[in-house]
């Protein structure tokens, strides 16, 4: 299972190359431009194969993922055991190429119209920096600053590490995105005790393809929202403070956790409680508003994926399998494009099916258990 775990980890970073932009030239070294071409030919003239691979690359990640959380309390996947395999496959994504979205590059231009250009990225889109050359491979320049200032803040860091070299600086983000999961994975053990909890997190494939290759933020929110909730829950003043000052820090890195907040205004309720709330409240956010801004993103689960890794495992066995199946579901998502080379036509469409038909399978082996203990 291991080999299988790191296998499909490897031939994911080596083929998230295929997909670095054309007019982006991470390195003009002969033997990258000879490994390159075949990668950039696969993803950019022969898509169905490459489609094909991604979808049986995403299955075997979530059989493997499937397969170790239900053996997580054997000595098989003990936790000195399994915390060598995560590092190492995290070792392994930090140098893939953020294939599936180039959010990761906008954040890269927005921090450069910041501390470069010296410009306030809420007033100044980065496409008004006259002969900025990240403009070539950066999507929605057209745009100001989408994040709040505690992100531009932490930005700062990749950015200067980077120090103007474009690979160096995707590295930079990765390792911080890298050290935002392992904190929230250590969370989640802290909050929980439960080495089951932590697996459900920390092998789920969206959590490792949206954080780990694709690079989002979204981990940077619900680190600073479950650490507020985690202080709130603590006994004197000061922790409760602290509690609210975390969940705001949130939102200002992505507003969507501010719908928590009323959370920590609800007396005498129990952390299961608190957490379906949190749950129920940041799912509507993805299920209703993010569709109705754009359309409904896969890296927008990681807040549910988070707030779920918290719950009993067993308590609420249904609402964690929902989980896992609508993760699996959101990563078939990308299929369309990478199949098609473009968004619209029948793209919503096949995004929609790709989504449904999962979740309403899962709909009927819920309702179908049901039935059979009823007639038990």
């Amino acid at each position: 299972m291991k080999i299988l775990f790191f296998l499909s980890i490897a031939v994911l970073t080596v083929l998230s190359f295929g997909f670095v932009d054309p007019n982006l030239v991470l390195s003009t070294h002969p033997l990258y431009i000879v490994l390159h071409s075949p990668l950039s030919l696969l993803v950019y003239q022969y898509r169905p194969y490459m489609a094909g691979i991604y979808f049986m690359l995403v299955c075997i990640l979530f059989f493997c993922y499937i397969y170790v959380f239900g053996h997580a309390e054997t000595k098989a996947f003990s936790r000195k055991k399994v915390v060598p395999m995560i590092v190492v496959g995290v070792f392994m994504l930090i140098f893939s190429y953020p294939a599936l979205s180039y959010d990761l590059f906008n954040y890269m231009t927005t921090a450069k119209v910041v501390y470069t250009h010296h410009e306030n990225p809420y007033l100044v889109m980065p496409i008004e920096i006259i002969n900025e050359p990240y403009l070539a491979f950066t999507r929605a320049a057209n745009k100001v600053a989408l994040y709040g200032p505690i992100w531009l803040l932490l930005t700062y860091i990749p950015h200067t590490i980077g120090n103007g070299s474009i690979w160096g600086t995707i590295i930079a983000f990765k390792v911080l995105n890298a050290c935002m999961y392992g904190i929230f994975a250590f969370l989640v053990y802290v909050m929980t005790k439960s080495w089951k909890n932590v697996l459900f997190f920390a092998l789920n494939p969206l959590i490792l393809i949206e954080v780990l290759i694709s690079g989002h933020n979204d981990i940077y929110m619900m680190v600073f929202a479950v650490f507020g909730l985690y202080l709130w829950e603590k006994k004197g003043i000061g922790n409760k403070t602290a509690g609210i000052a975390s969940l705001f820090a949130s939102s200002l890195i992505k507003g969507a956790s501010i719908v928590l907040l009323p959370l920590f205004f609800i007396k005498n309720i129990s952390r299961d409680r608190l957490l379906m709330f949190a749950y129920c409240l940041l799912a509507a956010v993805f299920f209703v508003l993010a569709p109705l801004r754009e359309e409904l993103y896969p890296w927008y689960a990681v807040w549910l994926v988070s707030i779920a890794s918290l719950l009993d495992m067993q308590k609420y066995r249904i609402l964690i399998l929902f989980t896992i199946v609508l993760t699996f579901a959101l990563e078939l998502r990308h299929i369309p494009y990478m199949w098609m080379g473009y968004y619209e036509g029948p793209g919503p469409m096949f995004r929609a099916i790709f989504t449904v038909v999962p979740l309403g399978i899962f709909a009927l082996y819920v309702l179908v258990k049901k039935f059979q203990r009823k007639v038990v």
